[in-house]
């Protein structure tokens, strides 16, 4: 008889909220606006893909056609590479507004992503993008709470609850038909939206392999959200089965979300920086100068025969070779002060990912950025990518410089080695920069402890509902 409630108890709830207008204005608002976000994001994905695209081919074509000239020089102008948008950025653009999405490639020094949205944003910008997974995150439990705040606690109120109980009822089954109808309505106001998602982020996948690297990533990504809204459906019901009124159940509720939703992830990041201290620009770039620095004199010492860079000591005729010497002794420090930074980084995603035990959003944003290609570890392999390019480029021009400006000068006196010039033929051995984004079996393995957090959120939320219903005040 219980299982058979189930529904009935379902359809009442749907029949309450339609009677008193939240099925229509507080579902369809928050459907219009899920629909507004994918909208927006399509555009803003295709308006910043067109441009990127384009920038890629007008900055090469700059690259090959910037005629005969000294290939330090050639090397000093450089060349930028810019980040391709991963299909799921539409859904969440993650880190991109604030890590920016291309870098120069110069001689001597590895850069930094640059031209941030968030630069150009207003003091707004730090509370997230619109985007469907903002609005998921942040106001997909506020809307849960709108519909489930009095399912439990406005029925004690109007004295229903004890009529219902008195039929034979048990309180778990009252819990499941009302879990059912929450899921319900969260679901008649989900699929639209992961319909549209859907399409959008198909359609911008251009190959068949990206294409089903692209359904798994949603696939998963449903998956997680799912448990998500789950989790906030049984927290939900905790709370209006413990309050004695609806309204003290609201503002509990409220309260939780407040707490989760908008301080959580401030003091998460103060935690995480607390625990492991990320160096400031000043720090890190001092530091980094004063290790190449000795660096480059172990190896024009030992390569050379001079400490002193640039110095009279070596001649012209050489200065070729020093440039090389002088590059390659910076890599092995640059590798290890950049890595030291990010891994810091990465652990204070880490720490972050695991408060989420706390406030479940957190770990939620960091599996999703993940999955959608968007988190701060995509933005850590494509600057890999990027270096990596740069040394191509500069160890091109300087056997370049040694085979050919070393040897003008033998032959032309030492000051002929500024007077060589190369022709288009060096810069076209410049490969173009091609980046491919990780597959999805690679982001899943690192969304595991994410996923976890919100599994494990969700059997306590579970449990939580279980207790509260069981032990209801009277």
């Amino acid at each position: 008889m219980n299982s058979l409630c189930l529904p009935l108890i379902a359809k009442r709830e749907f029949i309450e909220w339609r009677r008193d207008g939240r099925l229509l204005i507080a579902g369809g608002l928050s459907l219009i606006v899920m629909i507004a976000a994918v909208l927006v994001n399509v555009q803003r994905q295709v308006v910043a893909e067109g441009k990127r695209r384009a920038a890629e081919v007008l900055d090469y074509d700059s690259w090959l056609k910037q005629g005969n000239r000294h290939p330090h020089d050639a090397a000093h102008q450089g060349m930028y590479v810019f980040k391709p948008s991963p299909p799921l950025a539409l859904f969440d653009p993650g880190i991109t507004p604030f890590s920016g999405a291309s870098i120069w490639l110069q001689a001597h020094q590895q850069s930094e992503l640059r031209f941030r949205p968030a630069q150009d944003a207003t003091g707004l910008q730090r509370f997230g993008t619109l985007s469907v997974s903002w609005v998921l995150q942040v106001l997909g439990p506020l809307i849960v709470i709108i519909f489930g705040f009095n399912v439990f606690s406005g029925e004690r109120e109007q004295g229903t609850l004890r009529q219902t109980l008195s039929l034979g009822v048990s309180t778990r089954t009252l819990l499941w038909g009302k879990a059912l109808a929450l899921h319900g309505v969260m679901a008649l106001i989900l699929l639209p939206v992961l319909i549209a998602t859907t399409v959008a982020v198909l359609y911008a996948s251009v190959s068949a392999a990206a294409l089903s690297d692209t359904a798994l990533r949603l696939l998963l990504l449903s998956v997680g959200y799912a448990a998500y809204v789950s989790m906030m459906v049984f927290a939900v019901l905790a709370v209006s089965a413990r309050m004695p009124t609806a309204r003290a159940s609201l503002l509990v509720l409220l309260g939780l979300w407040f707490a989760s939703v908008m301080l959580a992830p401030r003091i998460a990041a103060d935690v995480a920086e607390y625990l492991d201290p990320s160096p400031s620009r000043v720090e890190f770039n001092s530091k980094m100068a004063s290790a190449l620095d000795a660096a480059y004199k172990r190896a024009w010492a030992k390569e050379l025969g001079s400490e002193k860079r640039w110095g009279g000591d070596v001649p012209l005729d050489r200065w070729g070779r020093a440039l090389q010497v002088d590059d390659h002794a910076g890599y092995t420090i640059m590798d290890q002060h950049f890595k030291r930074l990010w891994d810091t980084y990465e652990k204070q995603n880490r720490t972050q990912e695991w408060a989420g035990l706390l406030a479940p959003m957190l770990s939620l944003r960091a599996y999703s950025m993940i999955l959608a290609g968007t988190s701060f570890y995509d933005h850590r392999l494509f600057s890999h990518a990027a270096e990596r390019q740069r040394r191509v480029m500069q160890d091109i021009v300087s056997d370049d410089l040694v085979k050919n400006a070393d040897a003008h000068s033998h032959t032309h006196g030492e000051q002929a080695h500024f007077t060589y010039q190369a022709d288009a033929r060096l810069w076209a051995s410049v490969p173009r920069f091609s980046y491919q984004t990780p597959l999805a079996k690679e982001a899943l393995g690192r969304s595991v402890v994410g996923f976890a957090v919100l599994l494990t959120g969700l059997a306590l939320a579970i449990g939580a509902a279980l207790w509260a219903s069981a032990h209801r005040p009277e």
